[in-house]
């Protein structure tokens, strides 16, 4: 055997197209793309909402060591007491752990949103079929998370400024209508929470791929929804559509064991409880951990498939990608510049415009 076939079994060819259409994508080819990437790129697509999933698991962990007040336990593990007004009212009134709550949703949200803005760079590395794995992506654009962390943070600002805004003119309207307006009102503002995120989905995707700031990702995030509104709008309200199909299935069942955990918990000898709340929270949370990470993956993967196509409708990007696709490696030295290949990112272009298709950099 050659040289040159050996290494071909060892590296991976360079595959235009081979896992999702390099041209403008229909609906059913953007879904089915990001399972694609899913599919051939598990430890990175799977790997990051895991890893957020897991740091979020260990956040509360410690809000349990730093709190474990019977009350917050007993909220935990029995989704039923949630019902009894006056657990309730005890566990709000600790004013330490309701901000210890407040602390730790807000740093997993962050999490989850920079894990969905790394998830760009599988996705973006599928249009020639590069694998991916989860060390390269966390080291691709690790110069890149500063600023994707300072965009979350605005958007969070941005977001919270309009939802206020927006629940003041609905309780206005609701009160001026008696309660009439309430028939505008929850359709227009399914609507808003569409288009407001469909407008702002591609930010984190453009610092960690475009290398944009974090102030002007936000306006070059619109500027790709320009001609595709209600194309993009209608992916959104259908992702929207496909959690809380699937929140409702899966939280069933979880809910019923949670239900039957806390009640034998707290019901059960002294000493005994506490390896039932244990049990109970370690299967609450790996449970979640679970879904999560598949939710994450699947939403962060359409979502830069999504990004690819708008660029493909509006710029052409398809067109330069497939005319600057790289040759298939043919040695080691070859395998490790592919492995830092980042396509449509600015470095790629301008590298690739000085170099002749099948040739060396002029």
């Amino acid at each position: 055997m050659s040289t040159t076939a050996a290494a071909r079994l060892v590296h991976p060819p360079v595959r235009p197209g081979g896992l999702f259409p390099l041209r403008p994508m229909a609906q059913d080819e953007i879904f089915k793309g990001a399972f694609t990437v899913i599919r051939r790129n598990r430890r990175a697509t799977l790997g990051l909402p895991f890893v957020a999933a897991v740091m979020n698991f260990l956040i509360s962990l410690l809000l349990i060591a730093v709190m474990p007040g019977d009350t917050y336990l007993r909220l935990l593990t029995d989704p039923a007491a949630f019902e009894d007004e006056e657990l309730l009212f005890a566990a709000l009134s600790e004013g330490g752990m309701v901000l210890m709550v407040l602390a730790t949703s807000f740093l997993g949200g962050l999490l989850w949103a920079m894990s969905l803005g790394l998830l760009a760079i599988p996705v973006v590395r599928s249009v020639y079929g590069l694998p991916t794995t989860l060390q390269q992506t966390l080291r691709l654009r690790a110069s890149r998370l500063g600023w994707l962390l300072l965009h979350l943070l605005i958007l969070l600002v941005v977001i919270g400024v309009l939802a206020l805004v927006i629940v003041i003119a609905g309780v206005l309207l609701t009160v001026a209508t008696l309660g009439f307006g309430l028939l505008l009102l929850v359709p227009g503002f399914l609507l808003l929470l569409c288009w407001l995120t469909a407008g702002l989905m591609f930010g984190p995707l453009l610092i960690i791929v475009e290398r944009r700031n974090a102030f002007n990702a936000i306006s070059r995030s619109f500027a790709l929804n320009r001609g595709m509104w209600w194309r993009h709008i209608g992916t959104v309200a259908l992702l929207y559509l496909m959690l809380l199909v699937v929140l409702a299935v899966t939280s069933l069942p979880a809910g019923i064991v949670a239900s039957l955990g806390g009640e034998l918990a707290w019901q059960s000898e002294q000493g005994q409880n506490d390896v039932i709340v244990l049990l109970v929270l370690g299967l609450g949370q790996l449970y979640d951990l679970v879904l999560n990470t598949l939710l994450v993956a699947l939403i962060g993967t359409v979502i830069g498939v999504m990004y690819l196509n708008a660029r493909f409708r509006r710029e052409a990007l398809d067109v330069m990608l497939q005319h600057l696709a790289p040759p298939s490696p043919q040695t080691d030295s070859d395998a490790e510049s592919l492995a830092a290949v980042l396509p449509g990112s600015p470095e790629h272009l301008a590298a690739g415009s000085r170099t002749p298709p099948g040739g060396a950099p002029q």
